[in-house]
Parts: C-alpha cells; structure tokens; sequence
C-alpha cells in the first residue's frame, strides 16, 4: 500500500514503521505503531538514546503551513 509522501511526512512515517491495521466500522485504519527510544544512563540521569527524526525548521514550516490552510477552508 502507497501512503503520499506528502502525508508520510505530515505524519512522520519512515520506511523502517510499522503501521498496525484496523477495521472499524466498515473502515480500514491504519495506526504508526510507535516504540519509545531506548533510555541509558548518564552519570545520574537518565536520557533519551535517539537521533533525531527531521529538521526542527522544516517542521516548523510544515505546521505553520497546515494551520494556515486550516484557517482558510
């Protein structure tokens, strides 16, 4: 099944998601099912173990994007 990059990145969708598949009422629904980053220690604290997902600018964007396309329909 093709998801528009478009909506993938809207989403935050990449190659390696797993969606789960649902039907609800006569509907096919599709959910990211998403893991939590692995957590290490870090002298006393715990912290995040990721990289990042995107450019923080370009996501900006895009929102600002989105709510204003809200605001004119």
């Amino acid at each position: 099944m093709l998801i528009p990059k478009k909506l993938r990145e809207r989403l935050g969708l990449r190659p390696a998601d797993t969606l789960e598949v649902r039907v609800e009422e006569g509907r096919l629904t599709l959910q990211p099912l998403r893991t939590p980053p692995p957590l290490r220690r870090k002298g006393k604290v715990l912290v995040v173990a990721s990289e990042a997902t995107g450019d923080l600018g370009q996501a900006l964007t895009r929102l600002r994007e989105d709510r204003l396309d809200e605001l004119f329909r």
